[in-house]
C-alpha cells in the first residue's frame, strides 16, 4: 500500500508533464464569483465541529482501507496493525493544513468510495481514479486529486518509515 499511492501518483504527474504545459486561467464570471460566496457562507461553521466530523469520516476512510489485502502486508512489515495504522495516519493528517487536510480527506473518501463499489483495493482504485484524470489532466478536478493521491502517498511513506525506524507514529 506505501507505494501504491506514491508510484500511481510519480507516473500520472509525469504524464500530466508530457501532456503539456499550456494553463489558460480564466476569468470567473459575476455568477460564478456569486455562487462562490454563496458557497462559502453555507460552508461557515464552528472549527471544533469540522475538525470532529473530519477525524471520524477520515478514521471511518482509513478503515476501509485498512481492509485492503495488500495493506494488511504492508502493516506487518511495519509492525503495527490496521488499528495503530489508522490512528497514527488521522493524527498525521489532523496535524495539516485545513486545505491539505480537506483535500486529502476528498481524496480518501473517492478511494474508498471506489473501492467499496467495485470490491476491489485501493491499488485499483487509484489507478482507475489517475487514468480518468489524465484524460483531463488540466482541469482543477484532476488536479485537485492527483494533489490528493501524493499527500496520501507522503503520509503513508511517512508513517512507513517512522514506524519502521522507531516504531513510533510520526505525529506524535
Amino acid at each position: 500500500m506505501k507505494y501504491q499511492f506514491f508510484s500511481v501518483a510519480i507516473a500520472s504527474l509525469a504524464l500530466a508533464a508530457c501532456g503539456g504545459a499550456d494553463t489558460e486561467t480564466e476569468t470567473p464570471s459575476a455568477d460564478t464569483e456569486i455562487t462562490e460566496e454563496a458557497s462559502v457562507e453555507a460552508e461557515v461553521t464552528p472549527a471544533d465541529d469540522d475538525m470532529a466530523m473530519d477525524a471520524s469520516e477520515l478514521r471511518a476512510d482509513c478503515d476501509i482501507l485498512a481492509s485492503d489485502p495488500e495493506a494488511q502486508e504492508n502493516f506487518v512489515e511495519m509492525g503495527t496493525d490496521a488499528d495503530g495504522f489508522c490512528n497514527c495516519f488521522v493524527q498525521v493528517v489532523e496535524a495539516k493544513p485545513d486545505e491539505e487536510r480537506t483535500q486529502i480527506l476528498v481524496t480518501l473518501t473517492d478511494v474508498t468510495d471506489d473501492m467499496q463499489a467495485t470490491g476491489e483495493g485501493a491499488e485499483e482504485a487509484v489507478s482507475r481514479m489517475m487514468s480518468a484524470a489524465m484524460v483531463d489532466a488540466e482541469s482543477d478536478a484532476s488536479k485537485e486529486m492527483m494533489a490528493g493521491v501524493m499527500m496520501i502517498g507522503d503520509i503513508i511513506d511517512d508513517i512507513d518509515n517512522s514506524m519502521e525506524d522507531g516504531g513510533s507514529c510520526p505525529a506524535t
